[in-house]
């Protein structure tokens, strides 16, 4: 108590800065990624790593399939198309999510149906898919954002109820489990997003799981024509027969991965456990201190969540900052914890309610006039009015973003982390 915030003039809280730097630096690259590029380009085979990785990943999480894809989106537009997606129908999703994974809805020309969150979690709420489902209802999109595991059984288990297809988005939930299980195959097909920023990285690339094989054939179609001499249904091969007199088709994209991105891929792969382990280690002692410092001083603050039975992970720690409790302002609250070494800021750039968007306020017309929003195939009038998700909104106005520690780090660094937000915490009045 009494301490002088940095911000006023007093000392900073962290003094182990370049260790804070080094241990918080990521992606990593080493020899041994450099090393598997350099082997792809000498080789006689430069697509060999494509299949190499599927086979590895689809290991890893438990699963018969595996379609790697050149980017986290195209993985995405593959599911919804997979489980039939199409012009007029709804997909049910978080509306504090990344837009581009809404956006393939669209792109399908379907309608997207946005689902409240639970304030704790920022996943989707179970109560409120229950409301929002239809007898146009194609596919239920459940997104594990920032790494925190959302109610997927709970979800798996109404979609079962009404036949309707999920989709798990875990392009932030790489190497996290629940009840024992990998995050990603709980739905019918789990999506992964590999670019640069992720838990493991090809730079650019995707990939998506699933166990049901015409799920995984129908992707194939759609973006992978090579593939399509080896699918299992002839009503697939027959767009694509060598041996046969005709122009080879697919269903319109490319989506493969690149092979030195595949190269990369499974060399993070091997490493995905040891990191998630040392995060774990890093960020669930910070968490643990902070949940503790949060209470002491009237839930002002709040660590992120983890849900019982599961091991989440930690693309970005994303805490939660009561400004209407304290007094003082999130911008000032994120300037002091600044000042005191700790890299702060107000949540991931562009995470927000996705209806928020002129897209979706204004119901523009993509296509051509009316479409999709109105068109002929649409049953009721679509709207997304401001207050539509109550709890994503006031999610999104107090999240506060901290630092993840990627690498092994000191206990002196992990205390000085809780300290410098014990400092400003108890000296808010100051900041008044």
């Amino acid at each position: 108590m009494g301490e002088k915030l940095a911000i006023h003039g007093g000392p900073k809280a962290i003094t182990r800065e370049k260790e804070l730097a080094e241990v918080r630096r990521w992606p990593v690259f080493t020899e041994e990624e450099k090393r598997a590029v350099i082997d792809v380009l000498e080789s006689g085979n430069v697509y060999a790593p494509i299949a190499e990785f599927e086979r590895e990943f689809a290991t890893y999480m438990g699963v018969r399939y595996a379609l790697a894809t050149n980017n986290g989106t195209s993985a995405i537009h593959s599911a919804y198309f997979a489980v039939g997606v199409g012009p007029g129908d709804e997909v049910i999703t978080s509306a504090y999510t990344w837009h581009l994974q809404v956006g393939q809805i669209l792109a399908l020309h379907a309608i997207p149906v946005f689902c409240d969150i639970d304030p704790k979690s920022a996943c989707i709420d179970p109560d409120d898919v229950k409301r929002k489902i239809s007898p146009r209802t194609k596919a239920i999109a459940v997104v594990h954002p920032y790494g925190a595991i959302a109610p997927i059984d709970e979800i798996v288990e109404i979609a079962r109820d009404h036949g309707i297809a999920v989709i798990e988005d875990c392009s932030h939930a790489h190497g996290a489990k629940y009840k024992g299980r990998m995050v990603g195959t709980f739905g019918d097909i789990g999506c992964f997003s590999l670019q640069a920023s992720k838990l493991m990285t090809a730079i650019e690339g995707g990939i998506m799981i699933t166990n049901n094989e015409e799920y995984y054939e129908r992707a194939c179609v759609l973006g992978h024509y090579k593939r399509i001499p080896r699918l299992k249904s002839e009503r697939y091969r027959r767009f694509y027969e060598p041996g046969k007199e005709m122009a080879p088709a697919c269903f319109g994209f490319k989506y493969r991965i690149h092979p030195l991105a595949a190269a990369i891929a499974r060399v993070q792969l091997k490493h995905l456990d040891e990191w998630t382990k040392i995060r774990r280690k890093n960020m669930c002692y910070i968490t643990e201190r902070l949940k503790e410092v949060g209470e002491e001083h009237g839930g002002v603050f709040e660590p992120p969540y983890e849900r019982p039975g599961g091991e989440r992970v930690w693309l970005n720690y994303i805490c939660q900052y009561y400004a209407d409790k304290s007094g003082v302002s999130r911008e000032n609250f994120i300037k002091a914890l600044n000042a005191e070494g700790l890299p702060t800021n107000p949540g991931r750039t562009g995470y927000l309610p996705v209806y928020w968007n002129p897209l979706y306020q204004e119901r523009v017309s993509i296509w051509k006039e009316g479409y999709p929003f109105d068109a002929p195939y649409v049953s009721r009038k679509v709207t997304y009015p401001k207050g539509l998700c109550p709890e994503a909104e006031r999610f999104f106005k107090r999240t506060v973003g901290l630092p993840v520690l990627h690498r092994e780090a000191s206990r002196e660094l992990l205390d000085e982390y809780v300290g410098a937000v014990v400092k400003v915490l108890r000296n808010l009045d100051s900041l008044k």
